[in-house]
């Protein structure tokens, strides 16, 4: 993109971070490009592309690159500038590749998987493909019901893919050294060799009127039903090796340590607990391995220890002192996503949060026991009390609740639980504490019946109904110091029919794309009356998936996958959920029956089980290895001089601060913290530079706990940063020194355009007003607020203009004081518009050369 410097966010289409891998596109046998359907700052936190990205860059014979859906104003300069959609790693044309597989989190990124192709310049549906488009792949939570998008892909990975995806590689590998016999569908019949595929085009759905009937088998060799595929051992699994570090924030901006896959508790409203079992952990020895290498190669400061539910991991107590021990002198903390109330204990979460404190969260998902009772949820009233309590006792004064509203059997009795527990909690606090500063956080979501759940056959009950509940409920609540959230009824509707949709949404899918839908899932992008209007088109009533309650045996268009969960069991917990009983966890007494082990030849792995004896002994010998430094001597400071270039120059100041600081961590360097509850790296720098300039001199000030020499410490940096940022300089500062933020007072910069000699006169004409003007007044609006300024108040000196080899290079110096000071780029456009400078300033090339204090260089200071 031509425009770059435009967009809001510039670093999401950059390419180039921290770990990204580049190899050669001609060279490669098989080349994919991983896509998230939602912006940068969503895509990058999913783990599960993560760790494709690094398996399939470990194959010699294999690429692969990441794309994501650009925001609007980066998808109305592609349209406008005919660029088609690009990967980030080689900035190729996304149609270009072998492979682009979408991983598809949930049901309303669909409309932005078809804009992406169309963006990508790709016919959107798979049967209009030609030999020179890629195959389009799906994965992700959303098989286990893709027929509402079975048009748009050529084949999905049923289960999980670390070693499925790398099979499909075999295949294509095969099918294109023999000269791609049978072209496109040639390939896809080589798939059938591989289980876990589904390929859409092998299956004709049949209909009676609106009713489903079946899936038509087309092809000899696809088989009736696709079981999910997994990795049975889970511990030997590879995850991500060298994490691709971004330069912006991002929603996960932290290490992801995935315990154990699966879940084994049976909440009946949970598709994710049905569809990734059997529990499979991995042992503390590999995850103390695995998180030494995430941060090791990374810099991050965060470790979350991620699985569906990671208080359930059997060695969890064990693993946090080994890990707190590991990384004690680093300031690495760690997070547990959410904890259950039955097994929460105030020592651990005491030990998660020992290096930096935050809220707790707690899911009790409905406001009376009877309703937990129905979606087997297993935890108490008092369970949740308990646990507040002993939290407000150890100094915690903040809690989310997580609740569920529209479930099964629900009553308006329930929703009052809702807002009666938060009360009891608030309550607890001012009883315990004596004091008023609680704060109860509850976020309600609207229930959406999901298949291979016990729930699938249940109605969703109507976005009229679900308002009613959200009035009622935020009406019941009126304590200040609960905070209520609560999702949009119309989107969860829709979420509804399109989760338990056939193939015939398709076309609706398609229409409402038409209309203008995308980024459904954004509040503030849903369009529902494009969706209302996409199904008056095409004829649909969506309550006819939404808020039809399902016969039991009536034929349904996703039974064709499977994770494993027999029909039978799901059934069964639906009659038990009817009658209030509640299921058992497996794994803390007897199999309950749900089938997933038979099915896929798999079993529950739980290490403390297994080796309780084993996990019982400690490792002393690195119990106290590494002495704390800033005991024995005082922190050592450093200020170093750093290049930005043009790789980098599109990162706002604190993602260009997070940048130096993770290098920082990487490096391996004794970097010192601060004290308290969040300790943060010593750390300063000098003042700002605007989006899009590059620079010769930014200076950074840091404080290690030990002396390093001047050449190491620079050499250690320069490895870790990444290309477009270098230290130029550096010196150890000896006695006391003021921060390098606060001796800034003058930065001079350099602005260079190509320019026509022809206009020069012009342009020195043009300087020369503005040089003789005694002020400029002129007005500043950004997102927060207008300010009047006086432009001559902050420019030092003269501008000057030096023509040199057909570039005009325009330079000027601006004071920089506590009240503020000048953008460059303000001084350009003043020149431009008010002083008739002949040519457009607004694409020139800006660089800062140099900041000082009193005429000084911040390292001579």
């Amino acid at each position: 993109m031509k425009n770059i410097f435009e967009l809001t966010k510039p670093a999401r289409y950059t390419g180039g971070e921290w770990g990204s891998v580049t190899k050669n596109f001609d060279a490669t046998a098989c080349r994919i490009v991983l896509a998230l359907p939602d912006v940068y700052e969503v895509g990058m936190s999913n783990l599960g592309l993560a760790i494709l990205y690094s398996i399939l860059n470990r194959r010699a014979d294999t690429l692969c690159e990441r794309v994501y859906a650009p925001w609007t104003d980066a998808e109305k300069i592609l349209r406008t500038e005919n660029t088609p959609l690009f990967a980030l790693e080689s900035k190729r044309a996304v149609r270009e590749f072998d492979m682009l597989g979408f991983s598809l989190q949930y049901e309303m990124i669909y409309t932005n998987v078809l804009n992406m192709l169309d963006l990508a310049q790709i016919h959107l549906h798979a049967a209009e493909r030609g030999d020179d488009e890629p195959f389009i792949v799906g994965g992700g939570p959303c098989v286990y019901n893709v027929e509402p998008v079975a048009e748009f892909f050529d084949f999905f990975i049923v289960g999980e893919a670390e070693e499925i995806f790398g099979e499909v590689v075999d295949v294509f590998i095969a099918w294109k050294s023999a000269g791609k016999v049978g072209g496109r569908r040639g390939f896809l019949r080589g798939l059938m060799s591989v289980r876990g595929i589904y390929v859409p085009s092998f299956y004709e759905p049949l209909y009676s009127g609106d009713d489903f009937l079946a899936l038509k088998i087309l092809e000899p060799s696809a088989p009736s039903k696709i079981l999910k595929r997994i990795v049975r051992n889970f511990d030997a699994t590879p995850t991500v090796e060298k994490p691709v570090v971004p330069f912006m924030e991002i929603i996960h901006d932290r290490a992801m340590l995935e315990l154990f896959r699966g879940c084994s508790r049976g909440c009946r409203f949970c598709q994710a607990g049905m569809t990734y079992r059997p529990v499979r952990e991995r042992k503390v020895e590999t995850l103390r391995k695995i998180a030494r290498r995430l941060i090791d190669s990374s810099g991050w400061d965060e470790i979350s220890l991620t699985s569906l539910s990671s208080a359930d991991y059997s060695c969890l107590p064990r693993l946090i002192d080994d890990l707190q021990r590991d990384f004690r002198a680093e300031k690495v903390s760690f997070s547990l996503p959410s904890l259950r109330i039955d097994s929460f204990s105030i020592e651990l979460a005491e030990r998660v949060q020992a290096v930096r404190k935050s809220g707790l969260t707690f899911a009790p998902e409905a406001g009376t026991q009877r309703l937990r009772d129905v979606i087997n949820k297993n935890v108490t009233e008092q369970n949740l009390l308990d646990a507040c309590a002993a939290a407000f006792a150890k100094g915690w004064k903040s809690v989310k609740l997580y609740f569920m509203m529209g479930l099964p059997t629900e009553t308006d009795a329930d929703i009052a639980g809702i807002a009666e527990l938060a009360q009891k909690v608030v309550d607890l606090y001012r009883t315990i504490k004596n004091r008023r500063d609680v704060k109860v956080t509850v976020s309600v979501s609207c229930f959406v019946p999901k298949p291979f759940t016990p729930f699938q056959w249940a109605a969703q009950i109507s976005a009229a109904e679900f308002e009613r509940r959200q009035t009622l409920l935020k009406n019941l609540i009126r304590d200040k110091a609960i905070t209520y959230n609560y999702h949009n009824a119309r989107l969860s509707v829709l979420e509804g029919a399109l989760a338990r949709g056939d193939r015939k949404l398709s076309r609706v899918i398609e229409s409402a794309w038409k209309f203008g839908a995308k980024f459904d899932g954004w509040s503030d992008m849903f369009k529902p009356d494009a969706w209302t209007e996409a199904f008056a088109a095409c004829g649909i009533d969506p309550n006819f998936y939404s808020g039809r309650e399902r016969n039991f045996w009536e034929p349904l268009p996703w039974e064709h996958t499977s994770p494993g969960v027999d029909k039978n069991f799901l059934l069964a917990e639906w009659e038990r959920s009817q009658a209030g009983e509640t299921t058992r966890d497996c794994r803390r007494t007897s199999c309950t029956g749900c089938g997933v082990c038979i099915n896929l030849a798999a079993h529950v792995v739980d290490f403390l089980s297994i080796r309780n004896v084993e996990l019982g002994i400690r490792n002393e010998d690195d119990a106290d290895s590494i002495p704390n430094s800033s005991l024995l001597i005082p922190n050592c400071k450093y200020r170093a001089q750093i290049r930005k270039g043009s790789q980098i120059a599109v990162l706002s100041h604190l993602d260009y601060m997070n940048v130096f600081m993770r290098a920082l961590i990487r490096s391996k360097l004794p970097a010192a913290w601060s004290e308290g509850f969040n300790p943060h790296l010593k750390v300063s720098f000098a003042t700002a530079l605007a989006v899009g300039v590059t620079s010769d001199c930014e200076y950074v000030d840091f404080e290690l706990t030990a002396p390093v020499n001047e050449l190491e410490v620079s050499t250690r940096l320069n490895e870790q940063l990444p290309v477009g940022a270098e230290i130029v300089r550096l010196k150890k500062l000896r006695g006391k020194s003021k921060p390098v933020m606060s001796l800034v007072d003058l930065s001079r910069y350099e602005v260079r355009l190509t320019f026509d000699e022809k206009f020069l006169p012009a342009a020195q004409s043009s300087a020369r007003s503005f040089n003789a003007a005694t002020e400029i007044k002129f007005t500043r609006v950004t997102p927060k607020k207008i300010r009047e300024l006086e432009l001559k108040r902050y420019l030092v000196g003269r501008v000057e203009l030096e023509l040199t080899g057909g570039e005009l290079v325009i330079k000027f110096s601006v004071r920089i004081t506590s009240e503020g000071s000048l953008k460059p780029s303000e001084v350009l456009k003043i020149l431009r518009e008010r002083f008739d400078f002949p040519t457009d300033l607004s694409t020139a090339r800006i660089n800062r050369t140099q900041l000082l204090h009193a005429g000084k260089n911040l390292l001579d200071v």
